[in-house]
């Protein structure tokens, strides 16, 4: 759907019914969790990964394959899907969410797994460094790397390509915007490799900035999945306020760039305190002249999409979602084409 009037606050009937169960679920588990030897990224880190394998659900007929990105001291970790292990038409190169923090490939395999059923696509997920180990732009250094490497690797790997998608859910959205935001405004100097093309966003409830005091982010500060105070806490970690790509963190401020950004679909959720900042942000685009589609999905909750093998409702809100961006590539192509 749609975004649209926002809808009574205290009415929590609304919410989807297995997205609520799941919640329940995590609180159990971590209740049930001690970790007086952990900090609180490694804690957070280990529930997440618990989460992930209580909803573990793997499509069948789906090849992954990991793959070792070579960066300058470091080595960067990518999976491959691919329905039926068959070429694809695209590559979608997928930011996983978890506060710049937490989450990794084996948390989002079940969300990547359906993204390349959805679409088509080779699905290509990146384990970037994290914080608070690597502040920003570390992460975004790490997307930047995998770009350079899907351009030079033509002819060698068959989903290795000059122009990709780029996504993300939450963190991931923010690095997705981030990547896009530093290439249009300083494309990469030749002696550090060309990069992708991007032609395509697809946003799951990206968070745009912090501190932010919009209804949303009042109305669902607790029990809803992700809490101000640890949206606040993600934020603080993130680091990089200086340095060339400072603007980057915070993609709004980017006025002068968004009008070179790629069509985008914006996905935000009904019940998370991150629903009105993306929504002004997709808004933001629209006036800056970017092809936008603006989603809201009805009942459904922060962090939906990693919970998708859970409710019904949360895998078709994605699956939407993917169509919108097939339908919005296609019509901005047919634009271009007459014009």
């Amino acid at each position: 759907m749609t975004a649209s009037a926002s809808p009574d606050l205290s009415d929590l009937s609304a919410l989807d019914p297995a997205l609520a169960r799941t919640l329940q679920r995590f609180a159990r588990l971590d209740a049930d969790t001690p970790t007086p030897q952990l900090d609180y990224a490694g804690r957070r880190r280990l529930l997440s990964t618990l989460q992930a394998q209580l909803l573990r659900s793997p499509l069948p007929g789906m090849v992954r394959t990991d793959h070792f990105v070579p960066a300058q001291g470091r080595e960067i970790t990518v999976r491959s899907y691919q329905k039926g292990g068959a070429p694809s038409p695209q590559t979608l190169v997928w930011l996983h969410g978890g506060g710049w923090m937490v989450g990794d490939l084996n948390t989002h395999d079940d969300l990547c797994e359906h993204l390349a059923q959805f679409t088509g696509h080779t699905v290509l997920s990146v384990h970037y460094r994290r914080t608070p180990e690597n502040p920003f732009p570390a992460p975004l250094d790490d997307v930047s790397a995998v770009l350079q490497w899907l351009h030079g690797m033509q002819g060698v790997l068959p989903f290795a390509r000059d122009s990709v998608l780029l996504g993300g859910d939450s963190a991931g959205a923010h690095l997705a915007l981030a990547c896009a935001l530093r290439h249009a405004a300083a494309p990469q100097p030749a002696d550090a490799g060309q990069p992708a093309r991007l032609h395509g966003l697809l946003l799951f409830y990206p968070p745009i900035a912090p501190e932010q005091d919009h209804p949303s982010m009042q109305a669902f500060s607790e029990g809803f999945g992700l809490t101000r105070s640890a949206m606040a806490r993600y934020w603080q970690e993130l680091g990089g306020t200086e340095g060339a790509d400072a603007r980057c963190r915070l993609p709004a401020s980017c006025t002068d760039t968004l009008p070179r950004l790629p069509p985008a679909v914006v996905c935000t959720a009904s019940h998370d305190i991150l629903r009105d900042e993306g929504e002004a942000f997709a808004r933001q685009l629209q006036a800056a002249g970017v092809p936008t589609r603006l989603l809201r999905a009805p009942g459904m909750v922060h962090g939906f999409a990693r919970m998708l093998t859970a409710s019904p409702q949360a895998r078709q809100q994605v699956e939407q979602a993917c169509h919108a961006l097939a339908a919005l590539l296609q019509g901005a192509t047919a634009d271009s084409a007459a014009a």
